[in-house]
């Protein structure tokens, strides 16, 4: 399919893939103009990481919100998790002035590493649920799958096991994902009515780079 943008200052009726910044033109990344990017681009990178054949011409932003991104028969609703009181606009400008002093990597200060477990993705999460446990509606939450993207400094994912998916079923949410940096992909619930390949990936760690299986190799 073409790939057909919306303009910035029209108003969208139909699904889009959205103008990404320009770092040429001295774009924010961040600024609320590209807020649709933003959202396209996390769930892009989700649908990457699980290894289902996507490409970015075939994932859309919809005109209406909710949800904020679709797919095929999927409806996600983006969500981000970050640190508190964390200044993206000053960190974006930090870069380009160490991007135009030259900056060395070795003049950056180094700050120690959190390891990153799926169960203190799941707890991040479950926060984020209970805060918007009130604001859909439970006909908007069942036909809709939630997705967080999780952007916290100095963390570092580290693999282990999954939580229950009972713990997100409550919630009343088709399905529940999070994507961690932007390779890896966690489904945490997926229920019988959520997409095929939601339900095929529910509780498993998916990662952009992984070892081939004798399955994958042989297509």
């Amino acid at each position: 399919m073409a790939r057909s943008k919306a303009k910035k200052h029209q108003t969208p009726t139909e699904p889009f893939i959205p103008d990404p910044p320009e770092p040429e033109l001295d774009d924010d990344r961040f600024a609320r103009s590209f807020k649709a990017w933003r959202e396209w681009h996390t769930a892009v990178n989700f649908l990457m990481n699980l290894h289902i054949g996507v490409d970015d011409s075939q994932v859309f932003c919809s005109p209406q919100d909710p949800p904020d991104v679709l797919y095929r028969d999927a409806a996600f609703e983006v969500k981000e998790i970050m640190d508190k009181g964390r200044l993206r606009h000053a960190e974006v400008k930090q870069a380009r002035q160490n991007q135009k002093s030259k900056l060395s990597r070795q003049a950056v200060e180094l700050r120690p590493v959190i390891n990153l477990l799926p169960m203190d993705a799941a707890a991040l999460v479950l926060v984020q649920l209970d805060e918007l446990a009130g604001r859909y509606q439970p006909d908007v939450k069942v036909k809709t799958d939630v997705l967080f993207y999780i952007n916290k400094l100095d963390h570092w994912f580290d693999d282990g096991p999954m939580p229950s998916p009972e713990r997100f079923a409550g919630y009343g949410w088709r399905s529940v994902s999070a994507v961690i940096r932007s390779d890896v992909s966690l489904v945490f619930y997926a229920a019988p009515s959520a997409p095929q390949f939601l339900q095929a990936n529910a509780g498993l760690v998916r990662e952009r780079h992984e070892p081939l299986s004798i399955e994958d190799a042989e297509h």
